[in-house]
């Protein structure tokens, strides 16, 4: 059974590889874990292989997320993959304003709530 589940690790990762070119960190970590490493796997196959967005769409809101959420080795990830999908800078860069305002907006909102009470 052990083998059965590291065989199945060793695909999962080389699926992640085809994709990205590398085993982004979160999959290093989770590779651990194999029943972690395949819910987490299965779950963003489904998101990623959903046809309501194109991949590139997919990946740039990937960007602006880790942009809000200051996630550097995640906004590398997935600039790399937009890249790959054919994303431009403008693109990207306007990616990133929308994440960072999102969380800028966010953070203001929550502390005018807080001083205004």
């Amino acid at each position: 059974m052990h083998e059965e589940a590291d065989a199945e690790v060793r695909t999962i990762l080389e699926r992640v590889t085809s994709y990205y070119g590398f085993v982004p960190r979160v999959y290093q970590g989770l590779r651990h874990n194999p029943a972690a490493l395949k819910t987490f796997f299965y779950k963003n196959e489904q998101l990623a292989t959903d046809q309501a967005l194109n991949g590139l769409t997919k990946e740039l809101i990937a960007i602006g997320a880790a942009a809000a959420l200051g996630s550097e080795y995640c906004l590398d990830t997935h600039i790399k993959g937009a890249k790959r999908l054919g994303a431009v800078d403008d693109q990207i860069f306007l990616a990133i304003l929308l994440g960072a305002s999102v969380a800028e907006s966010t953070a203001l909102s929550k502390s005018l709530r807080v001083w205004q009470r």
